[in-house]
């Protein structure tokens, strides 16, 4: 085979362009919504506990106005007072950081018997900062009360002007005794600027309060806490749950491999869905068409009626279908019984083979007990027409070749020539010879089978079957030439029961009559492929 045909024959593997658009990760969230309803209701439930159980804050604000005083009056040196600078803001600034000292603290604590340490009352429940580009500095407090807030900030204002007043009292006393003896022993004629500066100081030092500061705006209790705010936590909550439920979302989606919408295997593989097939309740697998729903049992009449067509369309005469997946669990074998079913059903010739020599599970779902099987006839022990068993209710158009012995060791059959004669045998007795194998990516067993059907029929089930596996599958057909027809999908929504899925119009109500020449039992019915009227 040329390089070219190769290319060729693994283009299937190559995805289509596709625009990754606004509906992929919609559908991405769609298909985990569980998650991110989990991770919503978590974290409200989680900002509802906070509000419920949150200690209650209040915050109350007192407004000191700065007065800097002039530089130019040397009476004012060396006093401490905030003098007028070229920036008006730093004045501000300097006695924003003058209203939360220590020593101003330890007053307010030992005034209103406040049961904290002095550092945690300066860190944690206060802080004094400028006013936008005014004079004014604000000094907000915290509480748990709203009388407590609006004291504790009033005390601090309070206190504060205090503090200076009691530094510019004692810097004033200290300069006076000299500033009179420089008085006395200068000339009087000449004494006049020592006078001002004299009456000045003794001004400031009868005066009240303290000449750089003046409480404007005193704290009043608030009418509401500032925290918690029951809208704004919930909020937060409910923001916070969506963004880690749709980011868990896609990270889950990124390193989680499975399949979980159709939209993922068209992204990569260039392979036709034949059928999809709805969730069962029953989780016991495989399973046969009476245990199915109707609609399910119409998803596998889809399957048949695509296959007869493709059929039709190349060339006619018996076909090979092998069923297999990429790993087990995956609805092979239910695909295969029930294809081979719904294809006795419409009048076929069938002959259903299990082909799992490791895990065989065709006979026990169909109720068989085979004496002489699949083994058997590999090793030239039995004929293949000797070792069919008859499917009840088809009258003979279904047979099955089960496994009477099963073992790692036998899976090594395959590679006798008998496979590819007992294959030949099979189109001669039946119009479609269905093979459920065991999965190639996990054994490999039935390589030589895959390489003598027609078509090669994959099962993926949505929530189970992994990108991965499916990928290693598609490499190990490609390498051996091999192009699947197309995809089953196991395990999609399911539809709603109307009267087109009821048993009585589907594939279950054939099944039940097939007895006799089901030729002349399914002449009234219409083909799958044809319109209704």
């Amino acid at each position: 085979m040329s390089n070219e045909d190769n290319s060729q024959r693994a283009a299937w593997l190559q995805p289509a362009p596709e625009e990754q658009g606004l509906a992929q990760y919609l559908a991405t969230v769609r298909e985990r919504l569980r998650l991110v309803i989990l991770a919503v209701v978590v974290t409200m439930g989680a900002a509802g506990a906070y509000v419920a159980t949150a200690e209650k804050t209040y915050e109350a604000e007192a407004q000191v106005q700065v007065t800097p005083f002039s530089n130019a009056n040397p009476a004012f040196a060396g006093l401490g007072l905030i003098l007028a600078a070229s920036d008006p803001l730093r004045a501000v600034e300097t006695a924003s950081a003058l209203m939360t000292t220590r020593e101003v603290a330890e007053r307010v604590r030992d005034r209103l018997g406040v049961m904290t340490s002095t550092e945690n009352l300066i860190e944690h429940k206060l802080k004094a900062e400028p006013v936008a580009e005014s004079d004014l500095v604000a000094i907000v407090a915290r509480d748990d009360s709203a009388q407590g807030a609006a004291d504790l900030a009033n005390a601090f204002a309070e206190e504060a002007i205090a503090v200076r007043r009691d530094t510019l009292e004692k810097e004033i006393d200290a300069s006076l005794p000299a500033l009179r003896a420089e008085l006395e022993a200068t000339d009087p004629v000449t004494a006049d600027t020592l006078r001002i500066e004299l009456a000045t100081l003794e001004r400031l030092r009868a005066g009240a309060g303290h000449p750089n500061f003046t409480i404007v705006a005193e704290a009043a209790p608030p009418s509401a806490p500032v925290a918690p705010r029951p809208v704004l936590s919930v909020a937060a909550g409910l923001l916070a749950g969506l963004v880690l439920g749709i980011g868990g979302a896609f990270t889950l989606q990124a390193i989680d491999p499975r399949v979980r919408r159709e939209e993922q295997l068209r992204r990569r593989f260039r392979l036709p869905i034949f059928a999809r097939v709805p969730r069962q309740r029953s989780r016991a697998l495989p399973l046969s068409p009476e245990r199915l729903s109707s609609s399910a049992v119409e998803a596998y009449r889809t399957l048949r009626s695509t296959l007869v067509v493709r059929a039709s369309i190349m060339g006619g005469g018996p076909r090979v279908i092998l069923v297999t997946g990429s790993s087990p669990s995956e609805g092979k074998t239910t695909t295969a019984i029930n294809l081979a079913w719904s294809l006795a059903a419409a009048g076929n010739r069938v002959i259903l083979i299990d082909a799992d020599l490791r895990r065989p599970s065709v006979a026990k779902t169909l109720g068989l007990e085979p004496r002489v099987g699949l083994v058997g006839v590999l090793l030239e022990q039995v004929e293949l027409k000797h070792a069919l068993i008859p499917v009840a209710g088809h009258g003979g158009y279904l047979n099955a070749l089960a496994v009477e012995h099963e073992g790692g060791w036998i899976a090594e059959l395959y590679a006798l020539p008998t496979t590819r004669r007992m294959i030949t045998k099979a189109r001669e007795l039946a119009d479609y010879v269905i093979i459920d194998s065991a999965p190639l990516t996990a054994v490999i067993d039935a390589l030589p089978l895959a390489r003598n059907a027609d078509d090669v029929v994959l099962t993926v089930r949505l929530g189970r079957s992994r990108l991965t596996d499916i990928q290693r599958l598609g490499e190990l057909l490609a390498d051996n030439g091999i192009v699947p027809a197309g995809f089953v999908l196991i395990g999609t929504e399911r539809p709603a029961e109307t009267g087109y899925y009821h048993p009585q119009r589907g594939g279950k109500a054939v099944v039940a009559r097939g007895r006799g020449d089901l030729r002349e039992q399914v002449a009234s019915i219409p083909d799958a492929t044809e319109p209704s009227g």
